[in-house]
């Protein structure tokens, strides 16, 4: 059913399933459909719902109900009746416009035409009007139609889907199996650069023998011993691809944001295609 979907509405639609195993619930709900757009396409929200507060509608979706057990994102939560009705609507609004793809543009209106929805009265509160989001969209200059031209509103477009199975350092990866270190890394809003794998100073606890990067410790010279460069391997965050000290690049080199690594190879597989994109354009 998601033949039509632009690759940005389609991540919507998977990150709403990843928002709706993290709450225990078992159906895809409206509100996750909402999460789920909050993750992917924020910049676009706030551009036609100016006063959006995301971590607002964040916690109003935890007070909603109560959570159940956890469900491994394997699992194939079905969509509840209201959130296919929403995708109904999203799917006339594109037909009644002309769109040959479904965009998160109208996944946003089909939200709101399920009016009953929590989803509707969560953006209704954040003070969306249906008419004027529907005008707003029309003078876009570009929408998210699937197209190259859409990347003014999406920088990066991925042409790669949660399905796809890809090789990192020539081992097949699903790409459902490392999304949810996507998502983690996303939540850095930190500026990721390209450098050389150098070994850091550590502390480590003289009776227990165990390891501190708080180097603070190192002045209770009694309890604690300052090890320089005593972390000598650092792994990255994607594919637990080693980085040492070296002259080979594939393992000496990689990108940080001054938390986590990333190595080369995943820097240029995910990134340039958009999976660790922020919502902030001045932001890499």
């Amino acid at each position: 059913m998601f033949e039509r979907y632009t690759e940005h509405a389609r991540r919507v639609v998977f990150f709403a399933r990843y928002e709706a195993s993290q709450f225990g619930i078992p159906s895809i709900e409206t509100e996750h459909l909402l999460l789920g757009m909050l993750r992917e396409s924020l910049a676009l929200l706030t551009r036609l719902i100016p006063k959006i507060d995301g971590e607002m509608i964040h916690k109003q979706v935890e007070e909603h109900r109560a959570r159940g057990a956890y469900i491994a994102t394997s699992v194939d939560l079905p969509l509840s009746e209201e959130s296919k009705r929403a995708l109904k609507f999203a799917m006339e609004e594109a037909d009644e416009v002309g769109d040959k793809h479904i965009g998160v543009e109208h996944l946003l209106l089909g939200l709101l035409r399920e009016r009953k929805s929590f989803a509707a009265e969560l953006l209704q509160a954040q003070g969306a009007e249906i008419s004027l989001i529907r005008a707003a969209i029309g003078q876009m200059p570009y929408r998210d139609t699937g197209s190259s031209s859409s990347t003014a509103f999406h920088p990066k477009k991925t042409h790669l889907t949660v399905d796809e199975t890809v090789k990192i350092h020539g081992v097949p990866r699903k790409i459902d199996q490392v999304f949810g270190v996507f998502l983690r890394l996303r939540e850095y809003h930190w500026h990721w650069q390209k450098s050389t794998w150098r070994n850091i100073d550590i502390v480590i606890a003289r009776a227990t023998g165990r390891t501190s990067f708080d180097l603070t410790l190192a002045r209770d010279t009694e309890n604690f011993q300052l090890v320089k460069g005593g972390w000598k391997k650092g792994h990255c965050a994607v594919c637990c691809w080693e980085l040492f000290e070296t002259e080979n690049a594939e393992h000496g080199v990689g990108y940080t944001n001054g938390n986590d690594w990333v190595c080369t190879e995943c820097y240029e597989q995910f990134w340039s295609r958009g999976f660790f994109r922020t919502p902030y354009p001045d932001i890499t």
